[in-house]
């Protein structure tokens, strides 16, 4: 594994929370940790704007809760694959403006987005981009833009959309958001980066909160799946991953982030018995 002392042995074997980077080493982490901050100030409207896959809907529900825990004014929109495409769009901008969104911040998704951030500064809503995808030649003129790849003065770049989220949450609420470990686990794993360094450590403390979670969107999902003791990665990857995944791939995935941020029980139930419908059918094809 390329690992030839003991210390990095060590860091391997024994991931700790502690050797987690400082978020603010991404250079426009404190930019729009400013923006969101006087968003919250002001009441503005902040939309959440995220992807449609498994890392894509972790991403959104984990910034939806670190916002929502700030008590903004927060919500969120995945685009539908079928009618809308891959990433941010300009009908979407347009309606946001409509409902009065000021500020959108994108997860897993908009380096690519040049025309839409256009668009995004014409109708006078800030953009954060937050994205792990490969960037174009140019880039989007967002007002701020986190991205692992593009931040030379960040240590790791191979976190997935979820990851970079969870840096986003960390430099907004001002301390680790150990509550939101699992969040990112599942969408690491399900979105195949490589199990190394930032990823690792948020894996290895994300199963052990997996296996004692008390999210009702995650215990029935556990519970369909039947997955009973320690959560591995393997169960992420062939059987909670594969679910959130199949939201998107047959309709809007709206239904996935709504199981993942649910706190009641039964609604959880129903949520999780649709999603659980939905791979079925995914299989079935």
């Amino acid at each position: 594994r390329g690992i030839y002392h003991t210390e990095e042995a060590e860091k391997f074997l024994s991931p700790k929370l502690e050797d987690l980077h400082d978020p603010f080493l991404f250079p426009d982490m404190k930019k729009a940790v400013e923006r969101i901050e006087l968003a919250i100030q002001k009441q503005e409207r902040i939309l959440i704007f995220g992807d449609y896959d498994a890392d894509g809907v972790t991403s959104t529900a984990l910034i939806v809760e670190a916002l929502r825990q700030k008590n903004a004014i927060v919500d969120y929109y995945i685009p539908n694959r079928f009618t809308e495409g891959y990433g941010p769009n300009e009908e979407a901008f347009r309606q946001a403006k409509e409902a009065n969104v000021s500020l959108i911040i994108t997860v897993d998704t908009g380096i690519a987005a040049v025309h839409e951030a256009e668009i995004a500064n014409e109708l006078g809503i800030d953009l954060i981009i937050t994205d792990h995808h490969e960037a174009q030649e140019k880039l989007p003129p967002a007002y701020a833009i986190i991205h692992p790849k593009l931040a030379e003065t960040y240590p790791f770049d191979e976190l997935a959309g979820v990851g970079v989220s969870f840096k986003l949450a960390h430099a907004l609420l001002g301390e680790l958001p150990t509550h939101l470990i699992e969040l990112a686990a599942i969408g690491t794993v399900a979105d195949l980066v490589p199990l190394l360094d930032e990823n690792r450590i948020i894996v290895h403390y994300g199963l052990k909160t997996l296996t004692s979670t008390n999210r009702p969107g995650i215990q029935m999902l556990k519970e369909l799946a039947s997955i009973s003791g320690s959560v591995t990665e393997e169960h992420i990857g062939f059987a909670i991953g594969p679910r959130l995944n199949a939201v998107g791939r047959l309709q809007d995935a709206t239904l996935a982030v709504e199981l993942l941020l649910e706190e009641d029980e039964d609604i959880a139930r129903e949520l999780a018995q649709e999603v659980q419908a939905l791979n079925e059918e995914r299989q079935q094809i």
